[in-house]
């Protein structure tokens, strides 16, 4: 999952949902999985304290954007909830923000069509959703530019995964064969 990967990458990370016991158990459960990976030897105690460290929570889609050089959706495939995250983005991110999106199944293109900043909005997701993916997938949209590209590259690198890049049109048939 991007929350674990990124905190312990050394990315500031803020978690964003309407409920707060759901923040307390989707932190809780990232305390829990770096516990197990110090148990099992795969990193150190200081590692997880500084991942810890790096994950805040918000209460609002609005108030988690404000700050952000990057911010990746991860609900659920829904077009009309995606669609509004992304113009919550639009509304309230800094300027120069990119947005991503987890999905695996919907148009990038169509999701930035919403936003004034398409060229900055892009696919960002897990081979496997799991902390310990090795593979990120890049899906850019007919308008996202190099710039958007390369810096979501020095993200995946710096997540320590393998990133490949991928066009809408290429999940679009790869969907449509499946």
């Amino acid at each position: 999952m991007f929350a674990n990967a990124a905190a312990l990458a050394g990315f500031r990370t803020i978690l964003e949902d309407i409920s707060p016991s759901s923040l307390e158990q989707r932190i809780a459960r990232i305390a829990q999985v770096l516990g197990d990976d110090v148990a099992r030897g795969k990193i150190t105690s200081a590692v997880r304290d500084a991942a810890l460290a790096n994950l805040s929570t918000a209460n609002s889609a609005e108030d988690a954007s404000r700050g952000a050089d990057l911010i990746i959706e991860t609900v659920p495939d829904e077009m009309e909830m995606k669609i509004e995250l992304f113009t919550i983005f639009d509304k309230f991110a800094k300027p120069g923000a990119i947005f991503a999106s987890t999905t695996a199944s919907m148009s990038i293109t169509e999701l930035a069509s919403v936003t004034f900043c398409p060229e900055r909005c892009i696919g960002m997701r897990l081979f496997e959703n799991t902390q310990h993916a090795t593979r990120l997938e890049l899906v850019k949209g007919r308008e996202t530019s190099g710039e958007t590209i390369a810096a979501c590259w020095e993200v995946g690198r710096r997540l320590g995964k393998e990133v490949f890049l991928l066009s809408d049109e290429q999940v679009a048939s790869a969907n449509a064969a499946n």
